[in-house]
């Protein structure tokens, strides 16, 4: 009898940053990015890359033959029905995706006999991103202390991601330094509490779910409170106590996946060509800067699962 193996890869796949999301704006050759001076910044944060690295806190990882019920503010998430895990740690591990890791677990259960259609993951609502990027545009942060310059690099430190939705209100930190050459890119720790905003401290005007098409599929993911697995309906600046601290995300694969009789391995493989984009707002500060940058923010991830 075949023995079972389950091997996870945490890949970012060598490729050129836009991964055909920022092709308005990247020279391909080089990997500037050039915003148009006009643009518009709600606009331009659409154009999202591979950062340099992409840290996740995974506690359960599956795969469905059906699609998973999606949260409601008075339904639980359910990716138990129809659905079988194959990855799962109570307390969470934090994998580097941009880094890669890879281990194998010889003797895992063999998920059952099917097709499988859909994934899921739940996760931590925090994103780690590492990022230095060279703009073809004159760039600053919104402090003008962090510097101007056409290079500019993540510095530390954490942040609420509905502060990156308003610039009146964010705490006046920026995350970002910028400057003439490049410098040394720190972690920032981006907690998401809403995937977008028109007033971060109206909750009516945030969005707690989003989709979008990745490498992979379609991912639909959902911000959700770890007390009852319900959909979020507060940001931090609305409701500390009440914002959301995990994020369970469901993958519409494009290729469903097929486990037989035969079958002896799975390869999960994570890829996060778009997975962060500069927070810009408009130039306020005097600094000469076409845009200033808030932070380099998260973006999503895919996951293709393939068997042998």
């Amino acid at each position: 009898m075949k023995k079972f193996i389950l091997i996870l890869f945490l890949l970012l796949p060598q490729v050129v940053f836009a991964a055909g999301y920022c092709t308005d704006y990247e020279n391909t050759t080089t990997d500037v990015i050039t915003y148009a001076p006009e643009g518009d910044p709600d606009a331009i944060n659409d154009c999202e890359f591979a950062p340099d690295g992409y840290e996740i806190v995974i506690y359960d990882f599956g795969m469905c033959t059906a699609q998973p019920t999606a949260p409601t503010t008075a339904v639980a998430a359910d990716y138990t029905t129809n659905c079988v895990s194959i990855y799962q740690n109570d307390e969470g591990e934090a994998f580097n995706l941009a880094a890669g890791a890879s281990f194998s677990m010889t003797g895992s259960e063999k998920p059952a006999n099917g097709t499988y259609t859909w994934g899921y993951v739940l996760m931590a609502n925090t994103f780690g991103i590492t990022m230095a990027q060279e703009f073809g545009n004159t760039m600053g942060g919104i402090d003008a202390a962090s510097g101007t310059g056409n290079f500019c690099w993540s510095t530390g430190g954490s942040y609420y991601g509905s502060m990156s939705d308003d610039e009146a209100n964010n705490d006046g930190t920026d995350y970002v330094s910028c400057g003439s050459s490049a410098g040394t890119a720190s972690k920032v720790t981006e907690t998401l509490d809403s995937f977008g905003c028109d007033d971060p401290a109206d909750p009516d005007t945030c969005d707690f779910n989003a989709s979008g098409v990745t490498d992979d599929g379609t991912m639909y993911a959902y911000l959700i409170l770890s007390s009852d697995g319900n959909l979020a309906d507060q940001t931090y600046a609305s409701d500390p106590v009440s914002v959301a601290d995990r994020l369970v995300g469901y993958l519409d694969w494009t290729t469903s996946v097929v486990i037989t009789d035969s079958t002896s391995t799975v390869d999960l493989q994570f890829s996060v060509n778009n997975g962060t984009s500069p927070q810009l707002f408009p130039p306020n500060n005097g600094n000469g800067a076409a845009f200033d940058i808030y932070s380099f923010g998260s973006g999503p991830f895919s996951v293709n699962i393939s068997v042998d």
